[in-house]
């Protein structure tokens, strides 16, 4: 009987990447744009800045601000917290050389419950084609798979309704990589985190294992901290202020920010507790410039 039953869940199982490839490719998704961001990484000489993180970097920062101040180009890496940040960097190694400037800016759940990505991430791995993302010895598969898939459907749909002017587009993103599309749009509602969890020191370990690896190559790692709405903020300084020690504890990984300088009102911000709006995003990106010059690493 027990054979039986393993017969039919690999029977179940086997169908599951035919039906992958025959779903049509979300070609406007939002998350595709990683395809677009490595085509300007390629394109983008070195020394160069490239920012790494979830959303809050892809809707809080001006890149053509902070290249026109210091006069180095600008790449931000930036997509969705849901790729996992081991992931990300995994992602973004390649285009790294002696002499780039990598800031590192996550979000806080990368570190709790968002450090091996969720639904997004297989966008990622199968419908960008990069499947050496599905696991490695720094992170694990990603959770939501069924949420991958629904995602998929609803995209197919999509096609016979109206457009929704609110979603998230691959075309939304400039020439730098920041998502521009939101910034003359009304706020949305949105609802404040209660708690980002517990931290997980194992995340921690292996992040700081990659942030090693880049500093042997002759890569500069700064880190900053992510956008977060002020009610978000307090429901988490605790956990906040345990990971910004853990952080300034790590040699060769320079921090350049106080979380308490990104918490910001809740009326800067677009849709989410990460994403900031037009006003958000220049505040935002003037603390990190002048975050940038108090480091000294631009002189």
């Amino acid at each position: 009987m027990k054979i039986f039953f393993i017969k039919v869940a690999i029977l179940c199982i086997l169908p599951i990447p035919i039906i992958i490839f025959l779903l049509p490719i979300p070609e406007h998704s939002y998350n595709l744009a990683i395809i677009d961001k490595h085509r300007i990484l390629e394109n983008t000489a070195s020394p160069k800045i490239v920012l790494v993180g979830g959303s809050n970097l892809a809707f809080g920062i001006d890149s053509a601000a902070i290249q026109n101040t210091f006069h180095v180009p600008v790449v931000n890496f930036g997509i969705n917290m849901g790729f996992g940040l081991a992931r990300i960097l995994d992602d973004v190694s390649p285009f790294l050389n002696s002499g780039d400037i990598l800031i590192i800016v996550p979000e806080y759940e990368h570190f709790t419950n968002e450090w091996n990505g969720s639904s997004p991430a297989y966008e990622l791995i199968f419908d960008a084609r990069q499947y050496r993302f599905l696991w490695s010895l720094y992170y694990g598969l990603p959770s939501k798979f069924d949420i991958y898939l629904s995602t998929h459907l609803k995209t197919i749909i999509a096609r016979f309704t109206p457009p929704n002017p609110h979603a998230y587009s691959r075309y939304g993103f400039n020439e730098y990589g920041d998502y521009v599309k939101h910034l003359t749009m009304e706020n949305l509602p949105f609802i404040p985190v209660e708690n980002i969890g517990v931290i997980n020191h194992a995340y921690l370990g292996r992040f700081f294992q990659m942030v090693d690896n880049f500093a042997a190559r002759g890569i500069t790692i700064a880190f900053s901290y992510p956008s977060f709405e002020e009610q978000s903020y307090r429901n988490s300084a605790g956990v906040i202020a345990e990971l910004d020690a853990a952080f300034r504890a790590k040699e060769n990984l320079l921090v350049i920010s106080k979380p308490e300088s990104y918490c910001f009102p809740t009326v800067l911000f677009y849709d989410t507790v990460y994403h900031l709006n037009k006003e958000g995003r220049d505040i935002r990106t003037a603390q990190l410039i002048a975050d940038l010059q108090s480091s000294g690493l631009l002189q």
